[in-house]
C-alpha cells in the first residue's frame, strides 16, 4: 500500500487509507515524529483517514479553520491526546462533543505501547511519560528461560555455522593484513563496560579519525567485510559474549560509552535500557530500519523499552524468527 501525505491548507498533513475498514478518522494532537511508515502503514489499514497537527504558532486558526471542517466528514474520532497540547485537546473534543459525533480519547503513551507496540519517548527532554515512572528489572522468571534460550539457540548456532567461522578466518586474513577478531568496548547491564566480539571487517584505520556510527554500505569495509556486515556474520563471534554472560541473545543493542553518554544526556530514560543484558539482535533492531545517532537511538529505545516492560516468551522468539528474516533478506544494519 503508498502511503499519500496530502498538504491541507498548509497546516495539517492527511494520510488516506484507501484500504480502511473502518469509517473512524485517527486525530493525533501532538508532533508525529514518532510514527513511522510501519506505524503509518499498520494504522491506514484500520483509519479512513489519519490527521496530523505538527507544531502551531496559531492553535485557533488551526483548529477551527482547518480541523474543523475535516470533522463533518466523519462519524466516529479517535482522539491521541498529549498533555503538552492540553488547550487543543480540550478545543477538538469540544467541536466533537459539539457536533453530536462519537469520540474516543487515548494519551499518546497509551496509544504507542497497546497500539503500536512501543513505548513513547518524549521529543522533549522536560516531558514525562507517566507510564514509565517505574520499569522491571528482569527477575527469576524471565532470566531462567532466557538463559536456556541463549545457551540452548548459541550453541545450535555455533555448530551450524562452524564452516563460516572457519572461512571467515581465511579471507580476512587474505584481504586485510592484521587480527581476524575484533575487540571494542560496549556498555552492558548496570553500565559496566565488556569486550565486544566480532569478525573485524574494516581496515585497522579505519577509526583514525576518531570514534563514529557505523553505516550502511560503510566505504572503510574491505570486500569480504561488507559481505559479513550485511549477512551478519560478523556477529558470529558474539556467541562468546553469550558465554562468558556479557549478553543475551536477546536485548538491547550495547553502544559505545562515548554515544550513550550523549545519549543519556538527550533523550530521555535512555540510561533504563542498561537495565538488562544487552543482546546480539533485539526488538529495536527487527522494528526499526537502519540509522544511527540521537534521532534513531530514541526511535529505538521506543522499542527497547516496550521489550523490557512487556517480555513474554511469545515476543523473544517473535524477535528470534524476525531477526531470521531480516538476515536472509539482508536489510539494513
Amino acid at each position: 500500500m503508498s502511503n499519500t501525505y496530502v498538504s491541507e491548507r498548509r497546516y495539517v498533513h492527511r494520510l488516506l487509507g484507501k484500504a480502511a475498514v473502518s469509517e473512524e478518522v485517527l486525530i493525533v494532537t501532538s508532533y508525529d515524529y514518532f510514527l513511522q511508515k510501519y506505524d503509518l502503514a499498520l494504522l491506514l489499514k484500520k483509519y479512513k483517514e489519519i490527521i496530523l497537527i505538527p507544531h502551531s504558532s496559531d492553535d485557533d486558526y488551526l483548529l477551527n479553520h482547518t480541523v474543523r471542517p475535516l470533522l463533518d466528514k466523519f462519524e466516529k474520532i479517535h482522539l491521541v491526546t498529549n498533555p503538552q497540547y492540553d488547550k487543543r485537546n480540550r478545543v477538538i473534543y469540544e467541536l466533537v462533543v459539539r457536533k453530536n459525533k462519537s469520540i474516543r480519547i487515548n494519551t499518546v503513551y497509551d496509544f504507542c505501547e497497546k497500539i503500536l507496540k512501543k513505548v513513547y519517548i518524549p521529543d522533549d527532554v522536560s516531558e514525562i511519560n507517566p507510564n514509565l515512572f517505574t520499569i522491571p528489572v528482569f527477575g527469576r522468571r524471565v532470566r531462567y528461560p532466557k538463559k536456556i534460550i541463549d545457551v540452548t539457540v548459541s550453541i545450535i548456532l555455533f555448530l551450524f555455522t562452524l564452516p563460516l567461522w572457519i572461512l571467515s578466518y581465511f579471507r580476512i586474513k587474505l584481504e586485510s593484513p592484521g587480527p581476524v577478531f575484533f575487540y571494542q568496548e560496549r556498555v552492558g547491564i548496570n553500565n559496566t563496560a565488556f569486550h565486544c566480539i566480532k569478525f573485524r571487517s574494516m581496515g585497522l584505520d579505519a577509526e583514525q579519525h576518531g570514534a563514529s556510527f557505523s553505516k550502511k554500505n560503510d566505504t572503510r569495509a574491505f570486500a569480504y567485510g561488507s559481505f559479513m556486515r550485511q549477512s551478519r556474520i560478523d556477529e558470529l563471534p558474539q556467541i562468546i559474549n553469550i558465554f562468558r554472560r556479557d549478553l543475551s541473545l536477546i536485548g538491547p543493542r550495547p553502544e559505545r560509552q562515548v554515544f550513550t553518554e550523549t545519549f543519556d544526556e538527550t533523550i530521555p530514560y535512555y540510561n533504563m535500557r542498561h537495565n538488562i543484558k544487552p543482546g546480539i539482535t533485539g526488538y529495536a533492531q527487527v522494528m526499526y530500519t537502519y540509522g544511527a545517532g540521537v534521532y534513531d537511538a530514541r526511535h529505538k529505545l521506543m522499542y527497547d523499552l516496550y521489550y523490557i516492560k512487556n517480555w513474554t516468551l511469545a515476543l523473544e522468539l517473535k524477535i528470534i524468527l524476525l531477526t531470521a528474516v531480516v538476515i536472509f533478506k539482508k536489510r539494513g544494519r
